[in-house]
């Protein structure tokens, strides 16, 4: 397809109708018809009119394809046909067809609905046939043709068409029978008082193709553009070459695709069949036959057709046909559509960098250095770009590639780097030599590094050694980078004076002192000693004789956004590399929510590793045990631009699930607030200095405390420095303590429920009153002041947080054997058979026991618990991590240094096992506290054989129904997105939700207008902030 006639496509597609290919349309749309089912022969050359007929296209690179004359490359490749001996019914089409049966008679084939005068419900002047007709017409304009309201009328047009009242055409008088689909493709009649009758593919196209046109609108069909007896093939449409092709092996034999072993075996039988009709074989072989065709066309389209075999390739694997290439995860529209492969994206393993803010992303150089951005040159950035050209595609930061006016990419090397950066000679004289015509210029030393016509004014050469062809060190000219950008810069390179400025009268400052006077005189030309002359031919003057002066030759500068008249022209377009401040799309999968791909800043950074705030892992699900992220570079100005404002992190910190803050404090960020803030110990002024200085805090220390004669600052104090102003908040945290926060100022202790990711009410406080902006700084300062107070305070954990003194081990092991002992009890109580025993209210004599002995042990564990908390302490590492919220619960804690307890399958004791006991090591029918996998011991004790596995049972439940919540969700999900696909948000000033056929939904969006990412926890507004905006505080 040539470049013009690609222009005539249309771009913009008003619909899209879906119809039935016509047998003729097949055949013009064919370029072959298929006779032969072999491919290729000997001599590696295709058959004609085989399957890979080269009519049909072209695989093989060079070879022109002999329908439309075009390479692999440009041709569209064609279709092909096989003309059917008999006709087929198209699997894809069962249910049409049997609706298309039941409804029409089988003699006349009109729609058994009367047609005369008197029969409509309503109006006597009408028929039956009108009323439906009227129905189904106002049904197509209300709610469209793929609407469920379409498929229910002509369900109740099939319904009553097939109803007993219909045995009897009302047109002709013909007995109606009762359609029965045997699946997958066998019809049959059945007759009152008769057998049944079977139909084959030839009757039905001839039932089918007796339906008058005016009655296709009763089945659902469009009669402009389908009939149904196209649905019975005679003739088969091959898909090119393109779609199927063979590959050859390492062993020089080809390979042949699924679809094309199939129409191998499609043609065969299609052959026999041909022969013994031919030759007149006896109709029961004939039938066989036809019966294999609809096999291996059936397969053809679906190899997964519930009732028959899959058809397999010769190693026993099943063939994907038509239908396994385009449905699932796997089809084209799920992969290699919808989850296509995208260029300019990074993947790689992420860890966590709590210096960086909750909107940046840093990524390593080397990614950096791969990833472009494309930027075109304007009389702004010109001459930062120049210095990134000059740089190249191996220096940070540099350019891959230059877009041409002409859209050529070109690749930027050592070489043309200089090229591209520089200026261009127009005198026809100047030239870099040749063997007939050696160089004439000034600059021999820069004719080996930029050759003439080409030069850059600024560019500083150096000696430098290379080794030759033979090994030698030999002297040449070589580039020196640093000065040449220097001077770019219009700075001092080396010297006392490094990094001044370079006066404007300087030659090698003469690119900037250019764009200077640029931008500080639009309107004026260059003054002369801003002129750029080629320093190879010196840019001789010429005299014109036709106008009597003479004048200097021109030079081009190749980044310039003017013509050599003067006029704007567009600049190149420059593929540059990543550099701070860039944003991109950042991505965890799997994405479940909008929260799961955000734009993030770009920090360039050394490493091999993905680094971000460790506040973004809660709506990334991320951990750093090895996940891995996705990076997507945005390339077009428009969708930076939209990706600002609509993708940035500090836009989603509110999620719209339940109107809280999902960015926030986690572990040690939570751990930090709370030693911070968490009783009324003073820090000392090195500490809060140390403290704040990692925050960079540039303002005035708090008041000084003193307390018991020490003086200090108070953590909470400290904290207060960076919570904002301007609203009042008051809630009990998790320890117990009251927490107000009133004009910035803090009180209480600050855990999980304070700067928490989905719990935190002072971050929502924060967001809400304050914005996005101001709440994404405040958790930045937050994570890093929490961070930096564990890492000064020394907090850490270890196994030995979980020891306990041997009062408290025998303490807790005095508590398991009572509880033992008053499971024994109970059974006692119990008896054998419970007759005498005390049931709960609809509960049985066994349940009541089970549940009896459930809340024995459980109180058991809880006393242990407790026993473990109280000889553990509050300023033991682990409790304060559970007290706060950072990480685990007191009862994991329990788990650890006290007892274990008891383990659940579906919160019942355990039950499954051997005949009347769990485990052989136990006799059958006791029920006791350890026969039903009691575990006394803790995980820092060590567990016993049995128990262990007593405990790998219930393990095993929860993984078990963490992958079944995993796939149900993931299925639920996907049919909701699904079921809403067609519903969109109208441009009316309710901001109606609509459907595709513009049928209105909702008359406002979500009811209630109210957008749940900007409410307060699913309130239009604060009630009580309003009041206290209003009334000045909470007064």
């Amino acid at each position: 397809m040539s470049a013009r006639d690609a222009a005539k496509i249309p771009k913009r597609i008003q619909s899209i109708k879906f119809g039935l290919l016509e047998p003729n349309e097949i055949r013009k749309m064919s370029a072959v018809e298929v006779k032969t089912a072999d491919t290729y022969r000997d001599d590696g050359h295709a058959y004609k009119q085989g399957l890979m007929d080269p009519k049909m296209g072209v695989i093989d690179p060079g070879v022109r394809c002999e329908t439309c004359g075009n390479k692999h490359e440009e041709c569209p490749s064609h279709f092909g046909h096989i003309a059917l001996e008999l006709p087929i019914m198209h699997i894809g089409f069962t249910d049409l067809i049997k609706m298309s049966l039941k409804s029409t008679c089988n003699s006349c084939s009109k729609i058994l609905l009367h047609d005369q005068p008197n029969t409509h419900p309503l109006d006597p002047e009408k028929s039956e046939q009108d009323y439906y007709r009227d129905r189904v017409k106002d049904v197509m304009i209300k709610h469209g043709v793929g609407s469920r309201e379409f498929k229910k009328i002509i369900k109740d047009i099939e319904k009553e068409c097939s109803s007993k009242k219909r045995t009897i055409c009302m047109h002709c008088g013909s007995e109606q029978g009762k359609i029965i689909l045997d699946k997958p493709s066998t019809f049959k009649e059945k007759k009152e008082n008769k057998g049944e009758h079977k139909l084959n593919a030839r009757d039905i196209r001839e039932w089918l193709e007796r339906i008058p046109d005016e009655h296709l609108l009763f089945i659902g069909m469009d009669k402009d553009s389908s009939r149904p007896e196209w649905t019975i093939m005679k003739v088969l449409p091959v898909p090119p070459i393109t779609v199927r092709p063979s590959i050859t092996l390492d062993s020089g034999d080809r390979s042949e695709d699924d679809l094309t072993h199939k129409l191998v075996d499609v043609l065969r039988i299609n052959q026999r069949l041909r022969e013994n009709r031919d030759a007149g074989a006896p109709q029961l072989i004939v039938e066989d036959l036809w019966e294999l065709l609809q096999y291996h066309c059936t397969t053809y389209f679906d190899n997964q057709t519930s009732g028959i075999p899959p058809a397999r390739h010769r190693s026993g694997r099943p063939l994907k046909t038509l239908t396994q290439r385009l449905k699932g995860k796997e089809g084209r529209f799920r992969s290699n559509l919808s989850g296509k492969r995208v260029n300019f994206c990074a993947r790689t393993v992420i860890s966590p960098d709590p210096n960086l803010g909750i909107n940046e992303v840093g990524i390593p150089v080397k990614t950096a250095k791969e990833l472009t951005v494309p930027v075109r040159v304007t009389n702004r950035n010109r001459e930062q770009l120049r210095q990134m050209i000059l740089r190249g595609p191996d220096v940070h930061p540099g350019v891959n590639y230059i877009i041409r006016g002409d859209t050529l990419r070109v690749r930027i090397t050592d070489r043309t780097k200089y090229i591209w950066a520089g200026f261009r000679c127009m005198n026809p004289d100047c030239h870099s030599g040749s063997d007939d015509e050696p160089y004439s210029g000034y600059r021999p030393d820069l004719n080996q590094v930029l050759p003439a016509p080409n030069f850059l004014p600024g560019l500083e050469l150096k000696r430098q050694m290379r080794r030759n062809s033979i090994g030698e060190l030999e002297e040449e000219w070589g580039v020196d980078l640093d000065k040449t950008l220097s001077n770019l810069r219009g700075e001092e390179s080396e010297g006392s004076m490094k990094g001044q400025s370079l006066s404007s009268e300087d030659p090698r400052a003469l690119i900037h002192s250019r764009w200077v006077w640029e931008h500080s005189n639009p309107e004026d030309d260059y003054p002369e000693h801003l002129e750029v002359n080629c320093p190879h031919c010196g840019s001789p003057e010429i005299f014109n004789e036709e106008y009597g002066e003479s004048y200097r030759t021109d030079v081009e500068d190749r980044l310039s956004t003017l013509d050599r008249d003067g006029n704007p022209k567009p600049g190149v377009v420059i593929e540059r590399h990543l550099i701070d401040g860039d944003v991109t799309i950042f991505n965890r999968q799997p994405s479940l929510h909008r929260m799961s791909m955000m734009v993030h800043e770009i920090r360039v950074m050394e490493g091999k590793t993905f680094r971000f705030n460790l506040a973004d892992c809660t709506p990334y699900n991320a951990d750093f045990d090895g996940d891995e992220m996705n990076l997507h570079v945005i390339q077009s100005e428009e969708a930076r631009a939209e990706a600002k404002v609509l993708m940035r992190v500090q836009e989603h910190i509110i999620t719209p699930r339940y109107g809280g803050s999902v960015i926030g404090g986690i572990h040690d960020h939570i751990s930090g607030s709370y030693l911070l803030t968490h009783g009324s110990k003073l820090l000392s002024e090195k500490l809060v200095i140390e403290i704040l200085g990692a925050v960079g805090w540039d303002g005035a220390l708090p008041e000084i405390k003193e307390i018991d004669g020490e003086r200090g600052y108070l953590g909470s104090d400290v904290l207060s420095l960076i919570v904002p102003e301007g609203f009042n908040l008051e809630y009990t945290s998790r320890s117990g303590d009251h927490v107000k926060v009133s004009d910035g100022s803090v009180s209480g202790t600050i855990d999980k429920r304070g700067i928490g990711a989905e719990d935190g009410r002072l971050l929502d406080a924060v967001v809400q009153t304050h914005g996005p902006d101001v709440g994404a700084e405040f958790i930045n300062r937050m994570t890093k002041m929490t961070i930096a107070i564990c890492t000064s305070m020394g907090f850490t954990t270890g196994i030995d947080d979980e020891d306990l003194p041997p009062e408290a081990k025998a303490a807790i092991a005095e508590i398991n054997k009572t509880a033992s002992d008053n499971v024994n009890i109970e059974l006692e109580k119990f008896g054998k058979d419970g007759r005498r025993y005390e049931t709960r209210p609809g509960r049985t004599a066994e349940e009541t026991l089970e549940e009896n002995i459930l809340n024995i042990l459980d109180s058991g564990k809880a006393e242990s618990g407790k026993v473990a908390k109280e000889f553990l302490g509050d300023d033991n590492s682990a409790v304060l991590m559970a007290t706060s919220g950072a990480r685990g619960s007191m009862d994991n804690l329990a788990m650890m240094a006290g007892s274990i307890g008891q383990p659940k399958v579906r919160g019942k004791r355990l039950e499954r096992g051997y005949q009347e006991r769990v485990l052989t090591h136990f006799k059958r029918g006791v029920k006791g506290a350890q026969e039903k996998g009691f575990v006394s011991s803790s995980f820092k004790r060590g567990l016993e054989p049995t128990e262990f596995f007593m405990l790998s049972v219930s393990g095993r439940e929860s993984l078990v129904d963490t992958a079944v919540r995993t796939s149900k969700s993931g299925y639920m999900q996907r049919r909701l997105i699904n079921a809403m696909d067609d519903l969109k948000v109208a441009n009316d000033h309710m901001r109606s939700v609509r459907n595709t056929a513009d049928r209105i939904i909702q008359f406002e969006y979500g009811e209630d207008k109210v957008d749940p990412a900007r409410s307060r926890k699913g309130e239009p507004f604060d009630v009580n902030q309003v009041l206290d905006d209003a009334l000045g505080g909470a007064n």
